[in-house]
């Protein structure tokens, strides 16, 4: 709880700054850009009693039109994160594996030595739970399901170009269904929830 609360922080933070600001569009002038990012996926709540800090890594490409404010953004991720060690009911090592497709709306501005943005959609996220319990030995657990995001970053342009360096901070929560790591610590919830933290380039 105490990390969405302070993503929540974060989120206000961005979307005031952005209220404030005004211009055009963040993260590329008009047209087609494209771009990748990597960085840390924090587990939050349940999540975060059985998973450590992980990765990810995302390759993105950018709608803009026009001067208008908004653009679409559409992202592809490979995140992972490995399980605690210690967890109840399991020996060796358990890791969740998450192959992502997220289509978003970014809003913000296109003036100043930085640009905050506001960004969430929605996306689907093919879910692969491996590792070994007690009872059934080796298991990999797969399904795919339908999740949001909602989060907000800064993007710093590079020199007079279109080009832009950010970094971000999403929410993400996903209708998780099966999952035996967090089923054997808790039996309430039903969303698997994320913070991806991630730096990156828009070309």
């Amino acid at each position: 709880m105490r990390h969405w609360k302070n993503a929540g922080r974060v989120c206000v933070f961005l979307l005031g700054a952005w209220a404030f600001s005004s211009g055009a569009l963040a993260q590329g002038g008009p047209g087609v850009h494209f771009g990748v990012s990597g960085g840390a996926d924090f587990p939050t709540q349940d999540q975060h009693d059985v998973f450590d800090t992980g990765w990810n890594g995302t390759a993105l490409i950018t709608f803009n039109a026009g001067t208008a404010p908004i653009g679409l953004r559409v992202d592809g991720s490979y995140q992972r994160m490995n399980t605690k060690s210690g967890l109840v009911g399991f020996v060796g090592s358990g890791n969740v594996r998450i192959l992502d497709g997220t289509v978003d709306l970014v809003l913000g501005p296109h003036t100043g030595a930085f640009e905050p943005y506001a960004i969430g959609g929605v996306g689907g996220y093919d879910m692969r739970f491996h590792g070994e319990d007690l009872a059934n030995g080796t298991f990999s657990d797969s399904n795919t399901r339908f999740g949001w995001n909602a989060g907000g970053g800064l993007a710093f342009p590079l020199g007079a170009s279109n080009s832009r360096i950010f970094v971000e901070a999403r929410y993400t929560s996903v209708s998780r269904g099966q999952n035996r790591f967090t089923d054997s610590i808790t039996t309430h919830g039903r969303r698997f929830t994320f913070v991806p933290v991630n730096l990156g380039i828009v070309f």
